[in-house]
């Protein structure tokens, strides 16, 4: 397997082409760039949160919008502590790091300062999949971090698998309204209270966001989340990965043809926005799940 560039050994080979590893990087850069470029994700002078874990995907994003919009952007690192012992807590040190190096500002909030609980304790109190209260919880924090640290838009590291897996589920369960908020740019509108997400990656792999963490020595944990895999997102990841080997590009034809309904949506009939009555939050109803979720926990003992 050759480089289509210049015809050395090749390291990856992927819709966005058959490289070597400099050329890859080089590849994985522009396509982030031109993502930016083409939904206007950065605008210059604007403050940019990166929603960072301290995982291979996070750490990447920080590292190229370090290298190429810390002259023109305020970059602020933002991470949510969950409280998982023995994951979360080693990925913050890892974080840590390499904000230092990379001379980034970070921020750090917590699963048990807005609930009075970790995420360990809620799994032990609380019947159903882990994955369903965390992702409402982390939706919650990542927005608030964002509003208290005045950043104009939040960047995300979810790639093509991500966004994939996204727009499936949503299918399934019959959600519209969720599915056409998905895409590069997260805020189709603007609304108080609600920090625009950007998701330059988009178009980018899980498997080269991987490949491009390693080759720039980006020494990040691999390993997944304890309680990954046990909820709905598990079993429609597993799917789509078997779909794209079968039927190479049905990642990216699922994402293109999210954005072809998102925008005959978004243009015929717009977005309804209401706002949480306790939080002030944007909601799409009364009372956010965050908030109906802090007061359920309150109800049950910790463990």
């Amino acid at each position: 397997m050759k480089c289509e560039i210049c015809g050395t050994s090749a390291v990856i080979s992927t819709n966005n082409g058959t490289l070597c590893a400099e050329h890859f990087k080089q590849r994985f850069e522009s396509i982030t760039l031109s993502t930016i470029k083409k939904y206007r994700l950065i605008e210059k002078g604007e403050k940019i949160a990166v929603a960072n874990s301290g995982g291979k995907d996070s750490l990447s994003l920080l590292y190229i919008l370090s290298k190429y919009f810390k002259k023109s952007n305020n970059i602020i690192s933002i991470t949510i502590d969950e409280g998982i012992k023995g994951y979360r807590d080693k990925t913050i040190e890892i974080m840590e790091e390499y904000c230092n190096r990379y001379g980034v500002d970070y921020k750090i909030y917590s699963y048990k300062d807005f609930t009075g609980r970790t995420m360990d304790s809620i799994t032990k109190t609380r019947e159903g999949i882990p994955c369903s209260a965390c992702g409402v919880l982390r939706r919650h924090l990542i927005n608030y971090a964002a509003s208290e640290v005045s950043a104009d838009k939040v960047a995300t590291a979810h790639n093509m698998d991500d966004e994939a897996e996204n727009v499936i589920m949503n299918l399934v369960q019959n959600d519209i309204e969720k599915m056409v908020r998905l895409g590069a740019y997260s805020g189709v509108i603007k609304e108080k209270g609600f920090v625009p997400r950007i998701k330059p990656f988009l178009f980018l792999s899980e498997k080269e966001t991987m490949l491009f963490s390693m080759l720039n020595d980006i020494n990040a944990i691999h390993t997944p989340c304890p309680y990954a895999g046990m909820g709905f997102r598990g079993l429609i990841s597993r799917e789509i990965k078997r779909m794209e080997t079968e039927f190479i590009g049905a990642k990216r034809n699922v994402i293109n043809t999210m954005l072809d309904i998102k925008n005959q949506h978004v243009s015929k009939n717009g977005l309804k926005i209401n706002k949480c009555r306790y939080c002030g939050f944007p909601s799409a109803s009364d009372i956010c799940e965050a908030c109906k979720l802090k007061e359920e926990l309150k109800k049950s003992p910790a463990i």
